[in-house]
């Protein structure tokens, strides 16, 4: 009465992991974890982006001067602005809400998974996106802070809605 590998994983990881319902759960932690990736590397770019910025063009305090001109330090906060906007975000993706097989894998199979896929490919692309978009420019004025906070704007909205669909099916 030998079990097979598959069950002996399962019980040892106390998951589902290699059948259909862990292959959804496992996909569903992918897709957050790429949308992490482009957040992230757009995240990093701007802190280095900053960084330049500072050296470059934030003059020394003076007794004279104490605080420096307000078009350059401009920038910098709409950077910072979008590294916290870029950090919750991601942190929401993160703790989205996993598909309780019990309960709604037989609705989801149902429907395919087509919506959800939608829902997860919509973050994926707009997270790389906007990585793409910040990674592009080579200082920090030429970030182009309205369309990244358009797609900052749009990964919310599909958050929002795909919560709702995965609350709506349980």
């Amino acid at each position: 009465m030998s079990d097979s590998l598959a069950d002996k994983l399962r019980n040892l990881l106390a998951a589902d992991v290699y059948s259909e319902r862990g292959r959804m759960r496992s996909d569903d932690l992918l897709i957050r974890q790429r949308v992490d990736h482009g957040l992230g590397a757009a995240c990093e770019r701007l802190r280095e982006l900053a960084a330049r910025w500072r050296t470059d063009r934030v003059p020394a305090s003076t007794r004279e001067n104490p605080f420096p001109p307000a078009e350059v330090m401009e920038p910098l906060r709409k950077a910072d602005r979008l590294v916290r906007d870029l950090g919750d975000i991601a942190m929401v993706v993160r703790g989205l809400p996993l598909l309780n097989p019990d309960k709604t894998w037989n609705r989801v199979r149902a429907v395919e998974l087509t919506e959800l896929v939608q829902f997860d490919w919509a973050m994926v692309c707009e997270a790389d996106a906007l990585a793409a978009e910040v990674c592009e420019a080579l200082t920090l004025d030429m970030v182009k802070f309205p369309l990244v906070d358009a797609r900052i704007s749009r990964i919310r909205q599909v958050v929002g809605d795909r919560r709702r669909y995965v609350e709506f099916l349980a």
